[in-house]
C-alpha cells in the first residue's frame, strides 16, 4: 500500500500527469546506500536532500517524488519547493539511476530559478555541497560547485 503524503497541483506546477510525495525512509536509505538513519547524522547529511524521482508503476500516479522525512522536508518552504522544481524538471531532463548528468541538473536547477525558488536553491546547494564534504566524494563536490557557479554567475 501507497502512503501518499501530498499530491502536487496539476495547474500550480504546470504537469501534464499526476505527481504524489510519498515518505518511505527504508527506501531512501537503501537509495543512497545507508544502513541506517544514524548515519545521517554521523556523516552530516541533511535528510531534505535525500530524495528520489521516479516514474510511477501505479495507474493513479504518473510520477512520484519519494523523501526521507515529510515533516522535516515541508519545515523550509523554499527549500521544498526548489527540491519539488528541480525534481520535476527531470520529467524534461532525465538522468537514469546511477548515472550523472551534470546538464541536466543544472538545466533543473535552472527551472527551480525561474519559477522563483533561487534563494531556496542556494540552500539545498551549500547543503550539498557541505554534505559531500563530510563524504568526501569529489564528483558531487565538483558537481555542486559547478551547479552553483552556473546559479550565481
Amino acid at each position: 500500500m501507497i502512503c501518499i503524503c501530498e499530491e502536487l497541483d496539476c495547474s500550480k506546477y504546470g504537469l501534464s500527469g499526476k505527481v504524489a510525495i510519498l515518505e518511505n525512509k527504508q527506501s531512501i536509505l537503501t537509495s543512497f546506500s545507508l544502513k541506517n538513519e544514524r548515519w545521517l547524522q554521523l556523516l552530516g547529511i541533511d535528510p531534505r536532500l535525500l530524495t528520489v524521482f521516479y516514474q510511477s508503476l501505479d495507474p493513479r500516479y504518473d510520477w512520484f517524488i519519494v523523501v526521507y522525512d515529510y515533516p522535516e522536508f515541508c519545515k523550509d518552504p523554499d527549500i521544498k519547493e526548489a527540491i519539488l522544481w528541480h525534481e520535476l524538471g527531470h520529467i524534461q531532463y532525465p538522468v537514469q539511476a546511477g548515472m550523472n548528468d551534470l546538464e541536466s541538473e543544472i538545466k533543473c536547477d535552472e527551472l527551480a530559478v525561474k519559477q522563483g525558488f533561487k534563494a531556496g536553491l542556494e540552500k539545498v546547494l551549500d547543503l550539498t555541497l557541505e554534505m559531500a564534504r563530510h563524504l568526501n566524494h569529489e564528483i558531487l563536490q565538483q558537481m555542486t560547485t559547478a551547479r552553483k557557479l552556473k546559479i550565481t554567475g
